[in-house]
């Protein structure tokens, strides 16, 4: 991860006591590269739940149809060492390192997690540092004029020298109201640790916003063994849907209607000599910031020196032509087939998943150098984002196999162009428009991962609001802009107008492009602590 030119430093001591707010994988991450790594001395640790260790996404009491959508091998918990978990799962006698590239539940990397927090406390000790764990919110950061910093939660307070934010997962965006209790009609605001949607009667036709990996994981719960789904090989190795008692129907609702990307097993050998860092700044300290159509070359380029080619016009619109819903329901069904093909076909058929998957780190350089022009990048969130992240946050094969088997039976149906769903005047159902029609959904379940990254909502937590009222905080800016984000100096991801308060979570998808990726959010730590030490700034 390249630096870009941060704000002016002056060198001053290091911290000795750091406070990390949040503990899932962000915060966990923080703890022991802090006990291992710096010349820390306190370290105390905030976390909301009351579960240190696994965060949001890997809650060990949840379902276990929901998996880990990378594979298992590449799971890491600091960026030298991509297969951590899959080393603790072998020295644990797992039977899921047996298979490391396989995707094992999320439950079990939650159990990881833990884990690592209770081994930093150990580590800790024998060095001689104390650590703190607080089961509590963080309510207020203050930095004193004599310097330091202030934390506050109910009920208590402790001095610091520094904080890093590592907080995660935004507040959700609410987009659905919910029925009047009573009601016919049933919503679901999110799937995660919801016992309820295991009641959804077996012959329901349930109705997904979102065609995320989030709905991909509430169709494995729906459609799990242990709801009497039946799936089988068939001679020619196709994972065919063989019904059973569950008589469920999932329709996939989504503004775009594009499904995820399908992870390859084995990921092609990428030598990219187009696509970099160099070239990239080059180009934009040339012509005073890049168009997206320039990166689109370089990849070009790229793809050729692979003995590959993109097809763009099909990454654009792979609907372009469809007339009516059957005909989109049946490309997106013929587009996943591809998609599954190529995953496993190797040899450069999956090649702009692999060429992504290699490149992430350079998209985060790419937007934390604003190396794409104000406008370039405002064309990206509005048209190309979306898309994009079908690459880089893909499905794995079992997952898409069993999506690809449920739509030829006709339990799976894909729908786009969806708008707000309304409830009907009865409370008997909702009316979801979309791009042919509408559909009556008397089962709704929220799967968008719609998430507030406005730091100005009145849906931020008391802490973010605090700290922007109090000017510690501010709204990331794009050529003077407000927009989604908190604006740090991305050489050392300090809040600007802060001393040492240091931001590791997804409110910096904004200033820089954040996929939320194990490795890649274990990178922002170790570079946010690394700086924290290395030389942390003077005001402004």
């Amino acid at each position: 991860m390249s630096r870009p030119a941060g704000e002016g430093a002056t060198r001053a001591a290091a911290p000795r006591h750091v406070v990390v707010v949040g503990c899932g994988f962000a915060g966990t991450s923080a703890l022991w590269q802090l006990v291992h790594r710096h010349p820390v001395e306190r370290v105390t640790v905030l976390e909301a739940s009351g579960e240190f260790g696994p965060g949001f996404p890997y809650r060990e009491r949840d379902c276990p149809d929901y998996l880990v959508n990378n594979t298992t091998d590449t799971m890491c918990l600091v960026p030298s060492h991509r297969g951590a978990f899959v080393d603790w799962l072998r020295a644990t006698g797992h039977p899921g390192a047996a298979a490391p590239g396989g995707h094992l539940p999320r439950a079990e990397f939650g159990r990881f997690l833990r884990e690592v927090v209770r081994a930093s406390l150990v580590g800790a000790s024998i060095r001689g540092i104390r650590v703190d764990l607080v089961p509590q919110e963080a309510l207020g950061i203050e930095e004193p004029a004599e310097g330091g910093v202030r934390v506050r939660w109910t009920g208590g307070e402790v001095g610091a020298d520094a904080v890093l934010l590592a907080t995660g997962r935004c507040p959700p965006a609410p987009r659905v109201a919910p029925p009047p209790p009573g009601a016919a009609a049933r919503f679901f605001p999110t799937h995660v640790c919801s016992d309820d949607l295991d009641a959804v009667p077996a012959d329901a036709t349930v109705h997904l916003l979102g065609a995320s990996l989030s709905a991909y994981d509430v169709v494995n719960r729906l459609f799990s063994p242990r709801t009497g789904a039946a799936f089988a090989r068939a001679a020619d190795g196709t994972l065919r849907f063989e019904g059973g008692p569950n008589a469920r129907r999932v329709v996939l609702m989504s503004r775009s209607g594009r499904l995820k990307k399908v992870g390859s097993p084995v990921r092609m050998p990428i030598r990219r000599t187009r696509l970099t860092g160099p070239v990239l700044a080059a180009l934009a300290a040339e012509r005073g910031g890049l168009a997206l159509e320039d990166v689109a070359r370089l990849a070009d380029e790229e793809a050729a020196a692979h003995g590959c080619r993109i097809d763009w016009p099909t990454v654009h619109a792979p609907y372009a032509g469809c007339t009516d819903a059957d005909a989109l329901d049946a490309r997106a069904g013929a587009l996943l087939a591809a998609d599954l093909d190529a995953a496993r076909s190797g040899a450069g058929a999956n090649f702009l998943v692999d060429l992504v998957g290699d490149a992430q780190l350079l998209l985060w350089d790419a937007f934390a150098n604003r190396w794409l022009r104000p406008d370039a990048e405002r064309q990206y969130r509005r048209e190309v984002e979306t898309a994009m992240l079908g690459w880089a946050a893909t499905c794995p094969v079992p997952t898409a196999e069993r999506l690809l088997a449920l739509h030829r039976a006709g339990r799976l149906v894909v729908r786009a162009g969806v708008g707000t769903p309304a409830l009907d005047a009865d409370s008997a159902a909702y009316t979801v428009p979309h791009r042919f029609g509408h559909e009556r959904a008397t089962v709704l379940v929220d799967c968008s991962g719609a998430l507030d990254r406005r730091l100005d909502s009145p849906n931020q937590p008391p802490l973010f609001a605090s700290m922007h009222a109090a000017g510690l905080l501010r709204p990331f800016e794009l050529d003077g802009e407000p927009r989604e984000g908190i604006a740090v100096d991305m050489a050392s991801y300090r809040a600007q107008g802060t001393r040492a308060v240091h931001v590791a979570g997804m409110m910096l998808w904004g200033p820089g492009f954040f996929t939320s990726s194990a490795y890649l959010t274990a990178r922002v730590v170790e570079r946010a602590l690394d700086a924290m030490f290395e030389a942390p700034p003077a005001a402004g």
